[in-house]
């Protein structure tokens, strides 16, 4: 399935899965992001937001862009997200946002409610993976980092995964119960969810990409 990426302003990562770009899939840089997508030689289909960030708006005013009014409730990574939603993209990747201002990783991270939670998330700092009813986890390095972060403010979500030094048991998740900095104990994880919500696996970025 085609699948919209996403890239934002702010702690983007130095590197991406080699098999992330798929035919059929659309590129969309909001503001600064494409100074991301570009570092990362990603081509990218759409640039949008005010432009207020980035550096490279002579290169982006001779591609395909959308600009918006510097004034708007929107930030720009919603922009992006309705974007891709309107062109039938239900399934995205986020590039970026991880970084540099809390109040936009706030932002973004609340609209996951409204347009639903990316499949996977990258930062400079880690590398973030959607978990829906069950996902198996492979070619692990134990003792692995890995933490367990709701993907949404207000959705609880139970999670149980085994095999782990301190082992989750229909673990209640939510953003008062994070559960953060356990250790894989094998090669493989199995975690399994619950509940009205999703989840994220996030293991530091120098452990795992995909």
């Amino acid at each position: 399935m085609s699948k919209a990426i996403i890239f934002t302003g702010g702690g983007a990562p130095s590197r991406l899965p080699d098999d992330l770009l798929e035919t059929g899939d659309m590129v969309i840089a909001a503001d600064s992001g494409y100074e991301a997508a570009k570092a990362l030689g990603i081509p990218v289909s759409l640039c949008l937001g005010d432009f207020d960030s980035t550096r490279l708006f002579s290169e982006i005013r001779h591609l395909n862009h959308e600009k918006s009014l510097s004034d708007k409730d929107e930030s720009d990574t919603e922009l992006a997200l309705r974007k891709a939603s309107s062109l039938g993209f239900s399934n995205y990747i986020l590039v970026g946002g991880g970084g540099f201002r809390m109040d936009h990783l706030f932002s973004t991270y609340s609209l996951f409610d409204q347009y639903g939670p990316p499949s996977a998330w990258y930062t400079t700092y880690e590398s973030l993976f959607l978990v829906g009813t069950f996902h198996r986890f492979e070619i692990l390095n134990p003792p692995q980092t890995v933490s367990f972060i709701p993907a949404s403010f207000t959705k609880e979500v139970r999670v149980t995964a085994k095999q782990l030094q301190w082992p989750l048991s229909h673990y209640a998740l939510s953003m008062a119960t994070i559960s953060l900095s356990n250790r894989a104990e094998s090669p493989v994880l199995d975690v399994f969810t619950s509940g009205e919500g999703k989840l994220f696996v996030c293991f530091p970025v120098a452990d795992k990409l995909s």
